[in-house]
């Protein structure tokens, strides 16, 4: 930012944030800048100040597809900024940091990352991805050398492979140069059968170093691509929710496998390629400065345009690799959609559609990839052109000085030079492109850091507190959270749940019912407040002894593509077969499980395919009785079933809330009757607190709820009567 523009000095300025739009809500850049006396709004011919003295706070008003900063003054409130959806977190943040500047007059603000490279202004698709036009390579090679430090034999094998590769191919032409002024040209005969020897032996050596060299560096680049993709996995499971909310499965699936994929084949291909052709080139100029300067000088003559000419090329690719990037990651994305949501597919007759649009993603990503190999086409065929002028200029001024009688410069010399001068364009000729190339695959790279280095979940904590045994006594006190800053979804809630108390959460959808349930299980860090499990800061307990103290049913129960006995021990996995069909009893799902031609045994595919959605309720909930947690939680568990099946769940239920502190959400509201209380919960808060009969009495938000669904259920059954 040019502060003078707005007749500032950089030791002015305490903080600045930028805005994509102006007064007028078009797209034009837009700063907010704060000084210790004024608050101020530039724009490209505009400047708006508003002394901090007449300030009392800021607040966010939320627009139709965009937001507006607004200073509250004693007087009015004073339009300050807009901006777009992409910049919610941004001013979330500096309207907390100025409001709490104002009262304590220390500002504090987490560092708040950009959508754009604040270096070449390129867009970023993640805030915490560093610009990958930008990258240092150095950094991210480091980084990459690090993860081979358990293999440093091999490491230390491949290098001395490199160099004995180097050596053997150096030495057949220099033997040519030998055999031609010694033998040929020379009257020492007897010394052909010699260099003979000496040109299979470097032959021999070129292939044994080739094939170490080739087996270390597959075998290497594999198990690195192996080590961080088992890496990756495990951060995955371990990252904070959050981090899956902005994110589609496909792109996420494309870094584990796509992403290091590409590195793996840059490790193969590229790093061996480097290693050699360094060697190789310095080598080989040493050789020919010795053999003759003066031709050695001839063959410099193409270099800057072949560095130059591969800098241009590369510089074109490097953009089209990463639109190439993005199209495969997008036909990731669909591909999983159109498998996963083939039913709906097929339901809808949507095939015509999806079928439309994957031709549509592919063929933009063939498109794309065709501008690559056009580049690639060109950049070979103009390389090779130049080389070649080289190549003639040796020919011709060296034959020109052997015809002349020159005695410094001999017919072996010359073809040593001719031997010699590929083996030194060649590496010339890919040397930038590999050092570009490396670009796309350190961009990799960084991709896969920026997963490695997401914050996690912290599992283990110095002074975390271990409880001897869980009782289910839980209580908010004032807590707010929100999944996007700036758009709180829990909005000061507070209540406290006894041990064994079975509490009912009642509400419209989106009110923030799920939500509480997903900050129980500390799925989510919450903005503020206190989230208490008997009498500790659930910061402070360790989660994997929380969870394991938690039972959850779901909405639409997630299981595994294996046998129904391993979906139901999956919660307790040193549990007997004895054990496993105990909770199947409790959860009535035995019979249905013994009714089937493989029983336990039964493979249930993918996401429980092979189950009706009452089955899979029933073997969620024979999962939860096996756990035995003194905590349950069920998300809505009965809502997607008939009444018969309704009927045999609520009795599983029945069984295994005994004794346990148990929160329900539940579609049917008559299914929460006999709870010891009742939250309706509006737009993020507890509106209403009390047992079923406490609160028809009030005649408030869950009277009206209740008596809603009380004439939906009369009118669906006179639909029904009618049509039969």
């Amino acid at each position: 930012m040019n502060y003078k523009a707005y007749g500032l000095q950089k030791e002015q300025v305490i903080f600045f944030q930028a805005s994509d739009l102006n007064i007028n809500k078009e797209y034009q850049t837009t700063y907010l800048i704060l000084t210790r006396e004024h608050l101020i709004v530039g724009e490209q011919h505009k400047t708006l100040q508003v002394s901090l003295k007449n300030i009392e706070s800021i607040k966010i008003e939320e627009l139709f597809a965009h937001s507006c900063l607004v200073a509250v003054t004693n007087e009015k409130e004073i339009p300050l900024v807009y901006y777009s959806r992409a910049y919610v977190s941004e001013f979330a943040e500096f309207k907390k940091a100025f409001n709490r500047f104002l009262a304590t007059n220390v500002w504090q603000i987490k560092q708040i990352f950009s959508l754009y490279c604040p270096k070449c202004q390129t867009p970023l698709l993640d805030r915490k991805i560093k610009c990958s036009q930008c990258l240092k390579k150095t950094h991210i090679f480091l980084r990459l050398l690090a993860l081979t430090k358990p293999y440093k034999g091999k490491i230390v094998c491949l290098i001395l492979a490199t160099v004995f590769t180097v050596a053997a191919q150096m030495g057949p032409p220099y033997i040519s140069k030998l055999i031609i002024d010694n033998c040929i040209s020379g009257t020492n005969v007897n010394l052909l059968h010699f260099y003979i020897l000496l040109m299979l032996g470097c032959g021999i050596l070129l292939l044994l170093s080739k094939l170490v060299s080739s087996c270390l560096t597959s075998w290497l680049s594999a198990r690195l691509a192996a080590d961080l993709r088992a890496q990756l996995h495990y951060v995955l499971q371990r990252v904070q929710m959050r981090f899956y909310h902005h994110r589609e499965s496909g792109e996420i699936i494309g870094r584990v496998m796509n992403d290091t994929g590409q590195l793996q084949r840059f490790l193969i291909n590229g790093v061996p390629y480097l290693l050699v052709n360094s060697l190789s080139f310095v080598a080989i100029a040493i050789i020919l400065i010795s053999i003759d300067y003066q031709l050695a000088l001839l063959v410099c003559l193409p270099v800057p345009f072949l560095i130059g000419g591969g800098r241009w090329f590369w510089n074109r690719l490097v953009p089209l690799f990463h639109k190439s990037n993005t199209r495969i990651s997008a036909l990731y994305s669909l591909l999983n959609e159109s498998i996963y949501g083939v039913k709906v597919v097929k339901s809808f007759s949507l095939e015509k559609r999806r079928n439309k649009q994957f031709k549509t993603d592919n063929e933009k990503f063939f498109s794309i990839r065709c501008q690559i190999n056009y580049t690639f086409a060109g950049f070979n065929e103009t390389m090779f052109w130049i080389m070649s002028l080289g190549v003639t200029a040796v020919w011709l001024f060296g034959t020109e000085r052997i015809v002349a009688g020159d005695p410094s410069l001999t017919l072996g010399d010359l073809l040593a030079f001719i031997g010699y001068i590929w083996l030194f364009y060649g590496p010339l000729q890919w040397f930038t492109s590999i050092m570009n190339s490396s670009t796309n695959a350190f961009a990799s790279a960084e991709r896969i850091f920026s997963i490695l280095d997401e914050e996690q979940e912290t599992y283990k904590v110095e002074d975390n507190t271990y409880l001897p045994k869980v009782q289910g006594e839980i209580c908010f006190r004032d807590v707010r959270f929100s999944y996007d800053k700036g758009q709180e979804v829990i909005k000061g809630i507070s209540f406290h749940i006894m041990p064994g108390e079975m509490i009912g959460l009642v509400g419209k959808s989106g009110a923030g019912k799920s939500t509480i349930m997903n900050l129980i299980c500390h799925l989510y860090k919450i903005d503020s407040g206190q989230v208490i499990i008997d009498g500790n800061d659930l910061q402070q307990i360790n989660i994997e002894q929380l969870r394991q103290s938690l039972g959850i049913v779901p909405q639409e129960s997630f299981l595994f593509n294996s046998s129904i006995f391993e979906n139901i021990r999956c919660s307790r996995p040193q549990a007997s077969f004895q054990d496993v069909v105990r909770a199947a009893k409790a959860a009535n799902a035995h019979d249905f499980i013994v009714n089937k031609e493989n029983g336990y045994d039964t493979l249930i595919g993918e996401k429980g395919s092979r189950l009706s959605g009452g089955e899979k309720q029933r073997i969620a909930i024979a999962r939860a009785i096996l756990h035995d947690p003194p905590i349950l939680i069920f998300d809505e568990a009965t809502s997607s079933v008939d009444s018969q099946t309704e009927k045999s769940i609520q009795e599983a239920i029945a069984n295994l809330v005994k004794g346990r502190t148990t929160i329900a959400i539940a579609h049917r509201l008559a299914t929460l009757r006999h709870a010891s209380r009742l939250f309706v919960i509006d737009d993020g808060k507890i509106v209403e607190k009390g047992s079923h009969e406490e609160l028809i009495k009030t005649q408030g938000r869950y009277a009206s709820l209740v008596k809603a669904q009380e004439e939906n259920n009369q009118l669906r059954s006179k639909t029904n009567f009618i049509r039969g």
